[in-house]
């Protein structure tokens, strides 16, 4: 990794959170990528590797790694926005048993895989990488999730639209 980069994902790290892949072939003109991947420790190489198959497709897609919401929730709003931009179309929390506190920054349109079976925005799996396949937390699972939220926040506001009409 080079110094800067190793530096930026320092400084993040230390405010809880920072954007460690950008949405790549995003609109010149949008105001934030279509999916934004949230995930920590070992679930990062699933949500990298889904952000390549949804970036094949079209999706701009964002990872970020979170470490410790807590230590984000405290950073400025300003600090927050940028990494967690409020225009995204779809949040979607990856996380491994510690995913308390994440799901709290999805907003309206966020989303979550579940392979615990212990709550609705509760992620969880088997940490170490070899066990995510087993336990569900694969790249294409994360990407299905993520299209599957970014629909359903398109039909969202298809339906705010016709309700204004």
């Amino acid at each position: 990794m080079p110094a800067a980069l190793a530096a930026a994902a320092g400084d993040g790290a230390a405010r809880g959170g920072y954007v460690l892949a950008e949405a790549l072939d995003a609109d010149p003109g949008a105001a934030a990528p279509d999916v934004v991947l949230v995930a920590a420790g070992g679930e990062v190489p699933a949500a990298l590797d889904a952000r390549r198959i949804l970036q094949r497709e079209g999706i701009a897609t964002r990872v970020v790694s979170m470490p410790c919401a807590a230590w984000f929730r405290q950073q400025s709003r300003a600090y927050r926005d940028a990494v967690l931009p409020p225009g995204a179309p779809a949040t979607v929390s990856v996380g491994a048993g510690a995913a308390v506190g994440r799901y709290q920054l999805l907003g309206e349109a966020g989303g979550s895989i579940d392979t615990g079976g212990t709550g609705e925005n509760t992620v969880l799996a088997s940490c170490g990488h070899g066990l995510f396949d087993h336990d569900g937390l694969t790249a294409e699972r994360v990407a299905a999730t993520a299209r599957a939220t970014l629909a359903r926040a398109a039909g969202a506001a298809r339906a705010g639209e016709r309700g204004r009409l």
